[in-house]
């Protein structure tokens, strides 16, 4: 739905541990094992470090040797100096055969002649490993040197394990000043902590050689602290990550008489607050394209905007700046954010800055959080990943707060309203008129603007195809420019095996002849069992009516029964009416799960309460066939 920013995820880029390493052993026989992960950190007081990285890898299948033969890392050229120490193969009979200089890959990123790079200056250094097989290890040790600290004077760094790989010997470990101030927590590690040629030296130590096996009760969101790993900051509150983002990033959002000209252009003679903040995010979001920027410190402060406006492409932070300094312009306050993207809902107790990794706005007039970045959102309205999440405000009094979720209206609306008429052949004409609401309709605006013209006109033809018809027809739709919260479409479709039992009794299939982002027909399909963990969840509203004229040659013999339903989380009504050759069928479905996020015993209460609106929606319309 939405780019997700990089940009401040070059924070943690510095570590560049493989995923195979950290992640990647899903099955119950791990095709390779990590026999060590050794990492030391050397911080100074300024925030500057040098951090050496130990890891030997065991290809345990052959499945895993392509993967593990090679191995890399990267950091910023301009902040950051990197360097193989040591690499080899190591053999089952123990010896060791050094990756030979012709094995390595350097490629940094630069601009054109002179001029540096305009997205990224990363420098990935790569090495492949001679004489590989099942049984043997690659063994590298690389180090990383600061230039510069991303933060003055600051550092933090959090790390997870997966509890599904094999993982026999992980050791992390920070020697800073002894008298630099840093808080830590961790979990399912073991920590110790010593005063040593006067460094403070802080060590986590894992082992978990007995990979955790993936069932479906592993299924949905993961708590930090259910995971092994720790965090390691300087930082003692999220203000003063706030006020450290803040200190280079909020001066940039300073407007200028270039930005002031443009802001008051985008707005016109509009007066309405509202409808003036509007007008800006849509223009930011509408002509700003996503360029990530991971050269040096511009992982975390934004490009200055006469490059954002001249070049119309920025990150998560230049849109956010950008947009802030055209509210400020025509004076409408509004805050910058720093949340999460991922998984995680939930702020650990040791603030570190990779824990957020993206920025938008908060519209305190409004009570509103928007985000330009996340091309096709309706003003208004978010990505559906971050509601409920805690976030950070940039230059408030107040930095923690959490998005509220959202509210009765915001929760997707779909009507659909289909009729046809079945032939004695079983084929089939008729019409599918669909109006969507919400963050769905931007969905289905983008996905239909982007259709060129061959493909509209097959699209009736390609979607009936898809659920096995063989039909044609035309699509209509209203207008998918901008960025407004509906939109409609209409199908007129031909199909000649509507009705697919040849034999002279079968049944009729009640639902669409194409999906649709919130269809009733397919609500309460999950039969599984109820999760044991907390799920993403997002409720909506739909309404389906249907009217069938059936064939001379067709007889009902029985419809589905009439449904009423009213819980705490589903409410559900259908109603199924024959009158001589015409059915009139109405279904209705109201999901109203609260919020994003759902317990697992609020979802298994509810999946309780969606189980009999399946059952139903499962019946069909029973028929015998004259022929």
């Amino acid at each position: 739905m939405s780019r997700i920013s990089h940009a401040l995820r070059c924070v943690i880029a510095t570590l560049a541990l493989s995923a195979v390493a950290a992640y990647a052993a899903d099955t119950n026989e791990a095709p390779f094992t990590t026999k060590l992960s050794h990492v030391v950190y050397d911080v100074e007081k300024d925030g500057r470090y040098v951090v050496d990285v130990t890891t030997r890898i065991q290809v345990l299948q052959q499945s895993a040797l392509e993967h593990v033969k090679r191995f890399s890392f990267s950091f910023s050229n301009s902040t950051q100096t990197g360097e193989v120490l040591e690499a080899y193969t190591l053999k089952k009979d123990g010896r060791k055969i050094p990756v030979p200089a012709g094995n390595y890959q350097h490629q940094t990123n630069e601009g054109r002649a002179d001029a540096g790079p305009f997205f990224s200056d990363r420098k990935a250094i790569s090495a492949v490993f001679p004489d590989l097989e099942v049984g043997d290890s690659v063994h590298i040790q690389y180090r990383e040197t600061d230039k510069e600290a991303m933060f003055p004077g600051q550092f933090s760094v959090a790390m997870r394990y997966s509890p599904f790989a094999s993982q026999e010997d992980v050791r992390v470990t920070v020697r800073a000043p002894k008298d630099m101030v840093l808080r830590q927590e961790h979990h399912f590690m073991d920590f110790s902590e010593v005063e040593r040629d006067g460094k403070r030296v802080m060590e986590w130590r894992y082992s978990g050689t007995k990979p955790r096996k993936r069932s479906d009760d592993d299924e949905g969101l993961w708590s930090y602290k259910e995971v092994p790993g720790f965090l390691v900051s300087t930082f003692l509150t999220y203000e003063a990550i706030a006020q450290a983002y803040g200190a280079r990033a909020l001066p940039k959002a300073a407007p200028t008489p270039a930005i002031k000209d443009l802001a008051n252009k985008i707005v016109g003679a509009e007066t309405q607050p509202r409808e003036r903040t509007r007008k800006l995010y849509e223009w930011v979001s509408r002509n700003i394209t996503y360029g990530g920027n991971c050269i040096g410190v511009g992982a975390v402060v934004p490009r200055d905007l006469n490059v954002v406006i001249e070049s119309k492409i920025g990150d998560c932070k230049d849109h956010a700046t950008l947009l802030q300094a055209l509210l400020t312009a025509v004076d409408i306050p509004s805050e910058q954010v720093l949340v999460g993207v991922g998984g995680d809902y939930e702020l650990p107790e040791v603030p570190v800055v990779s824990m957020v990794n993206h920025v938008f706005n908060y519209l305190p007039t409004l009570k509103m959080y928007v985000d330009a970045t996340a091309k096709e959102i309706p003003f208004g309205y978010l990505p559906s990943g971050t509601y409920d999440k805690p976030v950070i405000h940039v230059g408030a009094a107040k930095a923690l707060a959490k998005v509220p979720g959202p509210v009765q209206s915001m929760r997707g609306q779909q009507r659909l309203e289909m009729s046809l008429k079945i032939t004695d052949s079983g084929a089939a004409t008729g019409a599918m008129n669909v109006k969507v609401k919400g963050v769905e309709a931007a969905q289905v605006r983008s996905y239909l603007r982007e259709l060129n013209g061959q493909q509209e006109r097959e699209f009736v033809k390609t979607m009936l195809n898809y659920y096995g018809y063989r039909g044609r027809g035309t699509l209509e739709h209203s207008n998918v420019q901008g960025l407004g919260d509906d939109v409609e479409f209409t199908i007129k479709f031909e199909i000649d095996n509507y009705l697919r039992n040849a034999g002279a009794t079968g049944s009729l299939y009640v639902g669409p002849v194409m999906n649709t982002p919130l269809a009733v027909s397919t609500f309460g399909a999950d039969e599984g069992p109820a999760p044991r963990r907390t799920q993403i969840c997002h409720g909506f509203t739909s309404a389906e009516t249907y009217k069938i004229e059936l064939p001379t040659n067709l007889s009902v013999i029985s419809l589905p029964e009439d449904a009423s339903l009213k819980g705490t989380y589903v409410d559900y009504k259908a109603t199924y009416k024959q009158v001589g050759q015409r059915l009139t069928i109405n279904r209705t479905v109201d999901d109203k799960t609260p919020g994003s996020i759902c317990a697992a015993d609020m979802y298994a209460e509810f999946m309780k309460q969606a189980a009999p609106v399946g059952e139903n929606l499962r019946t069909q319309v029973l028929y015998k066939r004259k022929r």
